[in-house]
């Protein structure tokens, strides 16, 4: 098992426990899977060349990460900025070549 499958395993128990109910004091269990979950993308070999694409996953994770510990900014939902980060790294470099 690589580290990166374990890191998604972890993810995947994460999102379990979110969904049961249970909290950690103040943390979103939620963010912390995806932050998870895209650590494990990047971990996975993909930071040895930096891309756009990579670069927008480290901003997501980072959007995760400081959603997980509950920071926020107005009314910016991290969770949602992560997504669209993480999205957009998925299809700008189709577009981009």
């Amino acid at each position: 098992m690589s580290f990166p499958e374990l890191l998604q395993i972890i993810a995947l128990i994460v999102f379990v426990v979110a969904a049961v109910g249970w909290s950690y004091k103040k943390t979103d269990l939620i963010a912390a899977g995806l932050a998870l979950w895209v650590l494990s993308y990047l971990v996975d070999g993909r930071l040895s060349h930096l891309t756009l694409g990579i670069i927008l996953l480290i901003l997501a994770f980072i959007a995760f990460v400081l959603g997980a510990i509950g920071w926020g900014y107005k009314k910016v939902g991290l969770i949602a900025v992560g997504l669209a980060l993480w999205a957009a790294s998925v299809v700008i470099p189709m577009f981009i070549k």
